[in-house]
């Protein structure tokens, strides 16, 4: 289990990498918060089979949690108004 764990990690982690490469944002400088919320959505991602973003709760109704996949839906505008999303993985780049 631990090496599923880690494997999701290693994929969740490159695809967000790609992510922010693409678009206006970064991750946290926080290297802690990272990890954190990596592993987290590692979590997510094997039990429920999509990486959910950490700070949503998942209802278990498709539909509803498919926007709460990371990056969420809402990530765009709470970076706009926030500076960082909710969960805080994701930030405006300087």
């Amino acid at each position: 289990m631990l090496e599923d764990e880690e494997n999701a990690r290693n994929s969740i982690l490159r695809r967000i990498k790609k992510y922010v490469e693409r678009g206006p944002f970064a991750l946290n400088p926080d290297a802690v918060v990272v990890r954190n919320l990596i592993s987290a959505l590692a979590k997510n991602k094997l039990e429920y089979g999509y990486a959910y973003c950490p700070c949503r709760k998942v209802n278990g109704i498709p539909e509803v949690d498919k926007k709460n996949i990371c990056p969420c839906q809402s990530h765009k505008e709470d970076i706009a108004r926030y500076g960082e999303c909710e969960c805080g993985l994701l930030v405006k780049k300087s």
